[in-house]
């Protein structure tokens, strides 16, 4: 500390604060200090950084909570309120899912009844019938999919007032005459009823699991930058804060002086969050590589939220900074500004002990909570809570076992080991700043991938290859008759069908297969005289038929020959269209053939998506490493930060030894004491919590999988971390030694 600064501290002698004008000097004397202070211009440009994280992390409930309220306003607008008795209908509704690129969405059927038909909300005219109005996505969807005529003649676009978000997939269909008839259609009055809400809102889950997602996966990553960021040239301000101690300055005014270190550069941090938000409120946002678009209209409404949410995030960093500092011990009956063990702060007390508790709660949620929405919360509240605390945890156990090793290393005569033992013991918190990200780190993609895990289960279904799921599709329809003769003629030309059905009722229900003589040879099935039947064993199925839907284990299919028609009494036609030999099948033909041609409502399925898991589940689980990597990236920003300052103190601490010992492989040595081996360790251990956590979601056949690569892959680059680290650390160190004079603290 310079001298000037010496005597503005020496003025708060006695000073107890209170009055705006002491205040504002202890501001400044903290303001003052900070610039000239060691590592003073990297603590500001990383407290800039991880202010502006940390707001845009906080925003980033809100922006999510917006869309949800957006979605649920828009959602509820559009659902159809259904006529009751005696009261007269104005339009007929229905709606179905189709797909395209592995992902479902909504086709409504509508037709009018009246002249005064009220329009759906974002539709501005009624299309003719055998016209269908498409959201922007469906649009502009390839043209290998042909949209543009699968359900007849496009005529318009949906606009956003109609969809849930921009990027929704939705198409309203007037069919014709003919196929009206063909589908079971409720009778509405209007819009914005109470009945089951459609489109995105049925597969979009709760809020709460994207805040937990936000919270680990973004949340966890912004504290350790904001942490790393406060702590960077820690060592200065500790001796800083020991003399305005001695000197007499009260809790108050250490507070004020470390808070004038801090404000501008938080400040700073937040207002270049608000301004990277300012495009949000101007335009849709395109999300990138997860697809979604955020609705400006959304953020909009959230303006005073996000506002609010901003300064709550620099409130928290302000927390942060004043709430990561050492409490000094003071020496009764003296004082002195030699700095020497810190105690234990309130945060490093309140995460010893909030630690055992994180873990209990991750262990037992599930059975505590009943295993529904709430125990997922809890479960991923508690892993936050784990990762956040476990950093102390190591620091405390690093600083128990150095005081023990220091002995041993005595009695060794290894000067590294005592030096960076010592060095442990007396702070702790430093070992807390070195390993903290990296721990961070190995929870946040953990966790990703076992979220992942846990969303790709599908129990029950055999997977068919590949090339097979591609070559066939199955057919549901209203359809009472033999196929008409213009559903066959738009089908693509090699295409074959073959119909499917059960007779009989509970445990005796078999499956029944029917088509012409060629069309079974094509699937090496025989062909039983009209009239008779042939009992096949299901293993002895081709995979395609076989992955046509579920029936009884084990038991025989009856394959008869015969007209492809409805073979189950009380139902629609239910068929199989296949390419013979297995090559691909052109699906969107199959799906145009059978909307236009069987029943407004008809459902088509490639087999690939009926095996396989739920595809908008899919879909919505690529938030997962989409967080997950924006989490990673930040943590890239801390291990930078708390890297920097861990070279920095390490120089300084390291360099008089040089005038001492003469020998710079001492630096080397000691680098792999104080930096590596606490990297190593906290790797280590970090893992095995990993391996501790996930057991109560792994296992089981609705249980996620532990990826062992992935643990495979963290310990290599805990390893490869620290030896970098060891090495950059030395070499610092060393060059520091070489240029180190003696010169006033």
């Amino acid at each position: 500390m310079d001298a000037g600064t010496r005597d503005q501290g020496s003025g708060a002698r006695g000073a107890v604060p209170g009055g705006r004008r002491l205040a504002w000097q202890l501001l400044r004397l903290g303001h003052a200090s900070h610039k000239g202070a060691e590592a003073g211009r990297t603590r500001f440009g990383a407290l800039l950084l991880a202010s502006a994280v940390l707001a845009l992390t906080f925003c980033s409930f809100v922006l999510a909570s917006a869309a949800w309220d957006g979605r649920e306003a828009r959602g509820a607008a559009r659902t159809p309120a259904l006529a009751e008795r005696g009261e007269q209908a104005k339009a007929l509704w229905s709606r179905y899912w189709d797909s395209y690129g592995g992902r479902q969405f909504t086709v409504v059927v509508i037709a009018p009844l009246t002249d005064d038909a009220p329009l759906p909300p974002g539709v501005g005219h009624w299309p003719a019938p055998g016209e269908v109005l498409l959201s922007p996505a469906l649009a502009e969807a390839p043209r290998a999919e042909d949209l543009a005529h699968r359900y007849g003649k496009v005529a318009g676009r949906i606009d956003g007032a109609g969809l849930a978000s921009p990027g929704e997939r939705l198409a309203y269909v007037r069919p014709t005459a003919d196929l009206l008839r063909t589908a079971d259609l409720e009778r509405i009055t209007g819009y914005g009823g109470h009945w089951i809400p459609f489109g995105d809102l049925r597969v979009v889950g709760e809020r709460t699991a994207m805040w937990a997602l936000l919270a680990v996966l973004l949340g966890l990553p912004a504290l350790a930058l904001v942490v790393a960021a406060a702590r960077t040239g820690a060592a200065g301000r500790d001796r800083r804060d020991a003399l305005l101690d001695a000197l007499g300055a009260g809790r108050g005014a250490r507070l004020c002086v470390d808070l004038g270190g801090a404000a501008l550069p938080v400040a700073l941090g937040t207002l270049l969050a608000g301004a990277a938000l300012v495009p949000a409120l101007l335009y849709d946002v395109r999300l990138p590589w997860i697809g979604y678009t955020l609705a400006a209209a959304d953020a909009r409404a959230g303006t005073a939220a996000l506002s609010a949410a901003m300064g709550l995030a620099a409130l928290t960093a302000l927390g942060l900074v004043l709430l990561l500092r050492p409490a000094p011990t003071r020496r009764s009956g003296a004082r002195s500004n030699r700095p020497t063990s810190a105690q234990a702060g309130p945060l490093r007390l309140l995460a010893l002990g909030a630690f055992p508790v994180f873990v209990l709660l991750a262990m037992f949620s599930g059975p505590l909570l009943g295993g529904a929405q709430r125990s997922a919360v809890a479960y991923l509240f508690a892993v936050a809570g784990v990762w956040a605390t476990l950093p102390w945890v190591l620091g405390w156990g690093a600083g128990r076992w150095s005081r023990k090793a220091a002995g041993s290393a005595r009695h060794q005569g290894n000067p590294a080991l005592l030096i960076a033992v010592r060095t442990m013991a007396a702070r702790p918190a430093a070992v807390v700043r070195l390993v903290a990200v990296l721990v961070v780190a190995v929870g946040v993609l953990g966790q990703a991938q076992i979220l992942s895990s846990l969303l790709s289960v599908m129990p029950g279904h055999e997977r068919t290859p590949g090339t097979a799921a591609e070559s066939a599709a199955l057919v549901q329809s209203t359809h009472a008759g033999e196929l008409p003769p213009a559903f066959r003629s738009s089908l693509p030309r090699t295409a074959r069908v073959v119909a499917l059905g059960q007779e009989g009722e509970g445990p005796e229900t078999v499956r029944v297969m029917q088509a012409p003589c060629r069309d079974l040879a094509l699937l090496d099935l025989p062909c039983p005289p009209r009239g008779k039947q042939r009992q096949v064993a299901l293993g002895d199925l081709e995979r395609r038929v076989r992955g046509a839907g579920p029936g009884p284990a084990g038991e025989p299919v009856l394959v008869r020959s015969g007209p492809v028609q409805p073979l189950t009494r009380g139902e629609g036609l239910r068929a199989l269209v296949f390419a013979p030999g297995g090559s691909r099948l052109d699906l969107p033909a199959v799906k145009r053939a059978a909307h236009l041609h069987l029943s407004a409502k008809a459902a088509v399925q490639g087999l690939r998506e009926s095996t396989e898991q739920p595809s908008e589940l899919s879909h919505q689980s690529r938030w997962i490493p989409f967080l997950g990597a924006l989490g990673a990236a930040v943590l890239l920003l801390a291990m930078a930060v708390a890297a920097t300052a861990q070279f920095l103190r390490l120089a300084r601490t390291l360099a008089p030894l040089n005038v001492l010992t003469g020998d710079r492989r001492v630096f080397h040595r000691t680098a792999v004491w104080a930096v590596g081996a606490p990297l190593c360790a906290a790797g280590t251990v970090g893992v095995g919590v990993h391996l501790v956590l996930v057991q109560p979601v792994t296992g089981g056949a609705y249980g996620g999988e532990v990826s062992w690569p992935l643990l495979a892959a963290m310990s290599a680059g805990t390893v490869l971390t620290a030896l970098i680290a060891t090495l950059v650390g030395g070499a610092v160190a060393a060059g520091r030694a070489a240029s180190w004079v003696p010169r006033p603290d």
